[in-house]
């Protein structure tokens, strides 16, 4: 019998944990009608591509699919655990840098798993832009030292700088990544329980990278869960992404995901996230399950099933996000600085700006 793909994907995922796991794989991609593309279109759509391909590697499943697929997946993984390898060096060149002008950061997200070594590979996790945290003191300093090294800001921001999460992402064309450094972890609507402070205060020296740290293997889990369900709205939409959970999992290899104590505000959010973690993984996570998971596991299955439902459960939350969030910010910049009434006033006169924003937000409603 077919299952969705993203459960199919997370038995490919949870191999090391279930070996058995291998057999059913065997049935699915022996199947003259399997849709190949469906696999390959969510692997890619939740950034899990080059880790699937090691786990099928892994465990001789690379002859059950199609060989020109095989080769495609392969050479997926190569490249991106090239650009790894490159953002490591990225990071050492970044840290000779800052050392110099006596700054330590501590790097956060998919940079931080990989020079911690959370990996068994390099390049199994696609990595975005690179996250670092600087003590406050030290956030325009920081800005100013890549400044000086060439690299530009990608996007003007016009809020001032004590007021943002971190600093308008900087970018330069020779480097692997483009860099986003934090004034703090995580928004302020949840910094009492992830300050800053808390973070430097259980923060890990990066082995073999001198001079930098990554955050603990408990702030590691609470990240994930607030970048997850709270910041991106994971929660109250019903949805997750397998590289999230993937994360998650590779760090229930050194932690105790029960023992969290930095999520303690959100309880019933935190042992929902671990219990669609469970389903979708087998992880080996004791918790007991309760009425909102169960909601929540039924909620996101009808996103994967139902466009209707996927459509309805959407637009509510971007509606509300563009007139109670993204219009009163755009308002303040418009009412307060001068280059944003220019740059504001110069897209509304674009018909292809109009067209772009009607894309960004249907992609929001059908996801």
């Amino acid at each position: 019998m077919s299952i969705l793909p993203i459960y199919f994907i997370g038995q490919c995922l949870s191999l090391d944990e279930h070996p058995t796991f291998r057999e059913t794989i065997i049935v699915q991609f022996s199947d003259p009608g399997y849709d190949w593309n469906s696999f390959i279109w969510t692997c890619s759509n939740h950034l899990v591509l080059p880790v699937v391909y090691l786990k099928l590697k892994k465990y001789d499943l690379l002859g059950y699919l199609p060989e020109v697929l095989a080769q495609h997946l392969e050479e997926i993984y190569s490249l991106n655990r090239t650009r790894n390898e490159q953002i490591i060096l990225q990071v050492k060149e970044m840290n000779a840098a800052l050392n110099a002008a006596g700054i330590s950061p501590i790097y956060l997200k998919g940079t931080g798993n990989l020079i911690d070594g959370i990996y068994n590979d390099p390049g199994e996790r696609i990595i975005g832009d690179i996250d670092f945290l600087v003590p406050e003191s030290d956030f325009l300093a920081t800005a100013e030292c890549f400044k000086n090294e060439g690299y530009q800001i990608c996007f003007p921001a016009y809020l001032p700088y004590h007021q943002m999460k971190h600093y308008p992402r900087l970018w330069k064309d020779d480097v692997a990544a483009d860099l986003e450094i934090h004034r703090v972890p995580v928004t302020q609507k949840y910094a009492t329980h992830f300050s800053s402070e808390i973070v430097q205060q259980s923060k890990k020296t990066a082995t073999d990278f001198p001079g930098c740290y990554a955050l603990s293997d408990n702030d590691k889990v609470t990240l994930n869960f607030i970048h997850s369900q709270l910041s991106n709205s994971g929660h109250r939409l019903g949805t997750v992404s397998l590289r999230d959970i993937y994360d998650l999992y590779c760090f229930s290899k050194r932690v105790d995901l029960q023992q969290i104590t930095q999520v303690t505000p959100y309880p019933k959010k935190y042992t929902t996230y671990c219990d669609i973690t469970n389903k979708l993984l087998g992880l080996p996570i004791v918790c007991k399950q309760t009425l909102s998971s169960k909601i929540f596991c039924r909620r996101h299955d009808l996103n994967l099933t139902s466009p209707l439902f996927s459509t309805l459960n959407r637009t509510p939350w971007t509606i509300s996000a563009f007139i109670f969030v993204v219009i009163p910010l755009k308002w303040k910049e418009f009412f307060h600085y001068q280059e944003a009434r220019q740059i504001l006033v110069r897209k509304m006169g674009s018909k292809t700006w109009y067209i772009k924003q009607l894309e960004i937000y249907k992609k929001m409603i059908t996801g």
